[in-house]
């Protein structure tokens, strides 16, 4: 936030590179769009990472949430991930656009060139801002996905494969998908570490054009008999959500549409 304050009443990165927006219904724009929405503000997976984890508190507590405390929550967290993407897309645009930098594709070059960017924009003072800012929301992205995943693979193990998992407790199986999800990402980093932009909008692009169908299952689960009739929601989020599903499955077909037909 200080970041973004600093930089709105500074004004763009002096520079004397004539800066030429490029165009968003190109291939390369589009490209972007989904990368950007894949994530932003976060997947749509994290209704069933939020279900899970308030089941969770609720044991340690011995509190049952109600309603209006989960969706308290939830949308606290939700809105609030939305406002920072706003300030990272702000600071993007303000700072990195038009900097004439050419932005490495190494993941430790490209850290360094994004603390030495803004030093050199908004003075010494906020290297340690920027450095603090970058490093608490790649922690919390990595501590959320590390403890979501393998905590929703536990659940799936014993709903689906019921006297399979019998003598398998969910910790167990917990701990072991934990220890496998970390190798894979580390497999996966030391082959793509100097790929890093490769391997963002892979994983961005893939989660946007799944969104579609998580969407509908999400749907479906919140409607189902299972929940209860006062705990639906009501015609207007129906209305959004349906909203939703469309313009998410229209984007992601204009998007394949965009890579193959050019």
């Amino acid at each position: 936030m200080v970041a973004v304050i600093t930089v709105l009443f500074h004004g763009r990165h002096a520079t004397h590179i004539p800066i030429t927006a490029p165009g968003v219904w190109t291939v390369a724009g589009i490209s972007f769009v989904v990368a950007l929405m894949g994530w932003m503000p976060s997947v749509i997976d994290i209704s069933v990472w939020h279900s899970l984890w308030t089941l969770e508190r609720g044991k340690q507590t011995g509190h049952t949430a109600t309603l209006k405390e989960v969706r308290f929550d939830f949308n606290l967290g939700y809105i609030g991930t939305a406002v920072l993407a706003l300030f990272f897309l702000t600071l993007g645009a303000l700072v990195m656009f038009g900097s004439g930098e050419n932005f490495s594709n190494s993941t430790v070059k490209f850290a360094g060139q994004l603390v030495s960017l803004y030093t050199r924009s908004l003075g010494s003072w906020a290297g340690p801002i920027i450095v603090t800012a970058a490093f608490t929301t790649m922690f919390s992205t990595t501590l959320v996905v590390t403890d979501a995943y393998p905590r929703v693979i536990s659940n799936i193990s014993h709903l689906m494969f019921p006297h399979f998992t019998k003598r398998w407790k969910k910790e167990r199986i917990y701990l072991y998908t934990m220890i496998l999800l970390v190798l894979v990402a580390l497999v996966i980093i030391s082959f793509l570490h100097s790929q890093i932009k490769t391997l963002i909008d892979l994983a961005t692009t893939l989660s946007f054009l799944t969104t579609p169908v998580l969407a509908i299952i999400n749907y479906r689960v919140i409607m189902s008999p299972a929940v209860p009739g006062e705990a639906r929601p009501g015609l207007a989020m129906r209305i959004l959500s349906w909203a939703g599903i469309a313009f998410w499955g229209g984007f992601a077909l204009f998007f394949i549409y965009m890579r193959i037909g050019f």
